[in-house]
């Protein structure tokens, strides 16, 4: 009578680990989609964050020979150059490239949007970021 007892036991604790399995899964996956969108918009703000460094040097060693939109011109497309270097392009018309103190050019961004390769994510796409990079004109900037 004992060994009856417990063969029914097994039998009915057999199918709990899979009960378990079915709702520990999901949260699982949640936790692992989770740090892989969040690491994906890290890297997209690194890459913005790198253009526009990019950009700043850029200009900061452009001639003033060149037309003002000629610089902004090239100001922009080494920003669209350096992004397409780490796969995330940069919206070049959100950029602000200002020199009007004549000492240091920034380049800026505004409302940029982190979240904007995830549509899925829901609440998460509305969130945007500012940036910006300052670096000290090498020759006459802006002039």
């Amino acid at each position: 009578m004992k060994r009856l007892s417990v063969s029914r036991f097994l039998r009915r604790t057999r199918a709990a680990a899979i009960i378990e399995f079915a709702l520990v899964v999901p949260i699982l996956f949640l936790i692992v989609w989770g740090i892989i969108s969040f690491s994906r918009a890290y890297q997209r703000l690194n890459a913005l964050t790198s253009s526009l460094r990019e950009g700043a040097r850029v200009a900061s060693t452009l001639d003033s020979i060149q037309s003002l939109a000629n610089r902004r011109t090239t100001i922009r497309t080494s920003i669209h150059r350096f992004s397409n270097a780490f796969g995330y392009t940069v919206d070049t018309s959100l950029v602000t490239i200002d020199a009007s103190n004549l000492v240091d050019v920034r380049v800026s961004v505004s409302n940029y949007p982190l979240f904007s390769g995830l549509s899925f994510v829901g609440g998460l796409s509305g969130i945007t970021v500012n940036r910006e990079a300052i670096f000290r004109c090498e020759r006459e900037c802006f002039r």
